[in-house]
This record gives structure tokens, C-alpha cells and sequence, in this order.
């Protein structure tokens, strides 16, 4: 894609990544031409958010690049049954390139969590790129550079890398979220008490290795507040706070 040429770009899924991406697409100004996907409900209203026509047969998608944005069983299905002409690359983290050997196709992975109704700005979106052709990957140099996206070229063992690093400090960190917010409600106390020592936390990460910052029981080897810990969880709690337990414990060798 030269600077010169528009790119036209269609969407193949209709969910929270396919729906967030397309946004920041049309708010750019790129060619929107058309969304497929398996959900009609989903996709016609993506469809008519963005002003384009909603397509049921992915294969009569007509553009410059297709973005394949759904999960990994979907991607691999796609690379059997679609036919097309036209580039295309899928937002899946943990789908290796390899699985998918065609000169045309290539990886559009958002370094980010999603969720309906919150929006990002363009700078929070990094992209990780990768691609079976030289040509395919100028055209998705050019449009990141021509959106604003912060992005590199990464292989699919280093974006599974990432992938498996983003599942820890995401959806692992999220669950625990959860968990302290259970612990709290079940004792009526409050969560929004744990709001500044939580942006505190991610704060110092700015001026510390995660290494460095760790504090707590664990790290201390306070074996009397751990055990005043477990004695206020519930059985099937115990374990996983132990796990964690164990795992900076192992991490400082008992400092």
C-alpha cells in the first residue's frame, strides 16, 4: 500500500475486537467495505455503525485486506473455506503463522483487552504485525503508520511470548481482582478503599522492575500473617493463595 493509494478493508467477525478495531478504522477515515460473521444480530449492527453493507458469505468480501478477528479455532477454519484474492491477516494471539501457509495471509494482533462499551484511545491499541510476504508486510507498516498505531514486527513464537505474558498480567491479575472483590463484598467492606494501593501498584512499574517492587508476607516469609490469611479464606481458596504463596517465596529464596 503506498501513501498515495487508500486501502479498502473488510471485517470478518463482529465481536469486541473486531468491533473496537473497525471503529478506529472508520475514525481514521480508512475504507470500511463490508463485515462478515456468523452472528447476523452482531454483525449487521456493526454493519450499520460503520456504514457498510453486512455480507453473510466471507468470500464475497471485496477489499484490500480482510482482518480475520476471531478466536483461534475460527482463524484456522477460515484458512480452508475462504477464498479470496485479497490480503489477509487475523488478530488471534496464540495462532501460529505456520498453521497457516499462504503467501497472502498475515497477523494484525491488538496487544490489548477489549470490552463493549469502553473505548481506547489509538495510542493504547499496540499492534504486533507479522506476514508470509514482503508486500503484505509494507501494507501493514503502511496502515498502522497511516492509523497512528505504536507497532513492531513480531514472529508467532515471540507473539505467543506476549500473548502468554498479556494472560498473566490481564486475565490472571483481573481474576484476582475478583477475588479480592468477593472477599470484601461477602464482609461488607469496601473496594474502592483498594483503588489507590491498586494504581499504586501498576504506578511504580514506571520506576521499578516487578522484581524490585514485590512486598508482602510472602516476600517477607511472615509465616504468621500467612497463616492468619488462610485461616479467613474458604477451603477451596486456600490453594490458590498458597500457590502464589509459594511462587514469591520460591521467586526470593526466603530473603
Amino acid at each position: 500500500m503506498s501513501n498515495e493509494r487508500k486501502i479498502r478493508v473488510a471485517f470478518i467477525g463482529s465481536g469486541k475486537v473486531a468491533t473496537e478495531l473497525a471503529l478506529i478504522f472508520r475514525f481514521k477515515k480508512i475504507d470500511i467495505t463490508g463485515i462478515s460473521s456468523r452472528n447476523p444480530v452482531s454483525g449487521n449492527s456493526l454493519a450499520q455503525r460503520l456504514k457498510c453493507p453486512f455480507i453473510t458469505d466471507p468470500n464475497e468480501l471485496k477489499a484490500d485486506l480482510i482482518i480475520i478477528a476471531t478466536n483461534d479455532a475460527s482463524v484456522k477454519a477460515l484458512n480452508t473455506t475462504l477464498k479470496t484474492e485479497s490480503f489477509v491477516v487475523f488478530t488471534a494471539g496464540a495462532v501460529n503463522l505456520a498453521d497457516v501457509p499462504n503467501s497472502n495471509w498475515g497477523v494484525f494482533y491488538p496487544l490489548q483487552t477489549f470490552t463493549e462499551n469502553r473505548h481506547l484511545t489509538i495510542d493504547e491499541v499496540p499492534i504486533l504485525i507479522e506476514s508470509n510476504s514482503m508486500e503484505l508486510r509494507n501494507t501493514l507498516e503502511a496502515l498502522c503508520e497511516n492509523i497512528g498505531f505504536q507497532y513492531d514486527y513480531c514472529d508467532s513464537f515471540n507473539r505467543q511470548k506476549y500473548h502468554l505474558a498479556a494472560v498473566y498480567v490481564n486475565n490472571f491479575v483481573n481474576h484476582l481482582f475478583h477475588k479480592a472483590q468477593v472477599q470484601l463484598q461477602e464482609n461488607q467492606l469496601n473496594w474502592n478503599m483498594l483503588k489507590p494501593l491498586i494504581e499504586e501498584t501498576v504506578a511504580k512499574l514506571d520506576d521499578f522492575t516487578a522484581y524490585d517492587a514485590q512486598t508482602g508476607p510472602a516476600r517477607r516469609n511472615d509465616q504468621s500473617t500467612i497463616l492468619t490469611h488462610e485461616s479467613l479464606l474458604k477451603k477451596e481458596e486456600v490453594n490458590l493463595y498458597q500457590v502464589l504463596t509459594n511462587s514469591i517465596q520460591k521467586t526470593y529464596n526466603h530473603e
